[in-house]
């Protein structure tokens, strides 16, 4: 069994399915377009001026939000692009689970407009967000 293997039983088959990179940009329209027009990436979904998810192929998801300091991480600074995993249980349920199991969380579940976040540290203090879609 390899690492990812190991890690892929540890976390279970339901828990936790697909995520993305995400980027906080200073501006949606404008960070849109460069990533569709100048690099060629297919806009698969826009959630007004709050979310952008991109194609970059082979499986990989990019997600754009506003960068919105000092609530978010200002856009181009350290923490400005972030492991996002898509839970598809109730984010309470995986939060309680994954603390059971000894991993730590940075603060409470936070509330947005289409997404609930959860942020944790990995075995090298490395911040994963979960992530509980609200819309489709």
């Amino acid at each position: 069994m390899t690492l990812l293997q190991g890690h892929l039983a540890f976390l279970g088959d339901t828990m936790i399915n697909g995520g993305n990179a995400s980027i906080y940009v200073k501006n949606m329209d404008k960070s849109v377009i460069f990533y569709t027009e100048v690099l060629g990436l297919r806009l698969r979904n826009r959630v007004g001026e709050t979310w952008a998810e991109l194609d970059a192929g082979s499986g990989l998801t990019l997600g754009l939000h506003p960068a919105n300091p000092p609530k978010t991480v200002a856009a181009g600074a350290v923490g400005a692009i972030n492991v996002e995993l898509r839970v598809s249980e109730p984010l309470e349920a995986v939060v309680q689970t994954l603390s059971a199991r000894g991993v730590t969380f940075n603060g409470p579940i936070l509330e947005y407009d289409a997404v609930r976040i959860a942020s944790m540290n990995d075995l090298d203090q490395n911040i994963i967000l979960l992530a509980q879609v609200l819309i489709e």
